[in-house]
């Protein structure tokens, strides 16, 4: 589904991403955890050219490698590739329901009616049907991440992206919108994930990618990385993390 290869960010002088390769599957759930300013939500940002890698390829699916460059093979990435931030991104002046058809109409080429019926399902999913003609401002923290998550299934992406979803989020809401992301997960979902939150990476990922410095530190299956981590750096993090 992705394969990244020698991939460099720099700001100027300062390299972020320091030449990190990466595989993920069909239907694999990778979340990526480590301390803060360690290269994470850069790298991911890099996966579908928020960030223009400075080198290195990205390539979705068996497709050409993404070219930041290129705008319509832009377009048709983000179509593939959804993500969802930790601030949210919805539009304030527009309800649930218009931010939810907005990209499937314009982009998508969905009817209306198409486009508000899938709404209307996915807003049923995560208990937020009674939302729809709502505007961002009257819903929760908790609520708008559900909106948004949704927002960009609507796309029907092939791979989707979260960056540190829960970070803004009220300790009483975070269960809620990991909750969604546990569903996601069980239904297939190819998904990439940026979190602090360590039980949600030990009870749903298949594979735990510790980034350090703008390198992958160490990764593994989440038994071996929280039970039995090979190196001092991984050791020292989440002991400082889980204890």
């Amino acid at each position: 589904m992705l394969t990244v290869r020698n991939l460099h960010k720099r700001f100027g002088s300062h390299e972020v991403i320091k030449g990190v390769d990466m595989d993920v599957h069909e239907g694999e759930v990778v979340v990526i955890i480590g301390p803060s300013g360690s290269g994470k939500s850069t790298f991911i940002r890099c996966l579908n050219s928020l960030e223009a890698p400075t080198s290195g390829t990205v390539v979705i699916g068996d497709g050409a490698a993404v070219d930041a460059d290129d705008r319509k093979a832009l377009a048709r990435l983000r179509e593939e590739v959804g993500m969802v931030f930790q601030d949210y991104t919805l539009f304030p002046h527009l309800s649930v329901m218009a931010n939810m058809c907005l990209a499937p109409v314009k982009l998508k080429r969905a009817s209306k009616t198409q486009a508000q019926d899938t709404a209307l399902a996915m807003l049923d999913k995560v208990g937020l049907r009674h939302k729809a003609h709502s505007f961002p401002s009257e819903l929760s923290g908790g609520q708008q991440q559900r909106v948004a998550i949704v927002r960009a299934l609507a796309m029907k992406p092939k791979l989707l992206l979260f960056d540190e979803p829960t970070s803004a989020l009220d300790p009483e809401t975070v269960g809620d919108v990991l909750n969604v992301m546990k569903d996601l997960a069980a239904e297939g979902m190819t998904m990439i994930v940026v979190t602090h939150e360590m039980g949600f990476a030990r009870e749903v990922a298949d594979r735990v990618v510790f980034f350090d410095g703008g390198q992958i530190v160490e990764m593994g299956p989440p038994a071996q990385i929280f039970s039995a981590p090979r190196q001092p750096r991984t050791q020292a993090f989440l002991h400082s993390v889980l204890h």
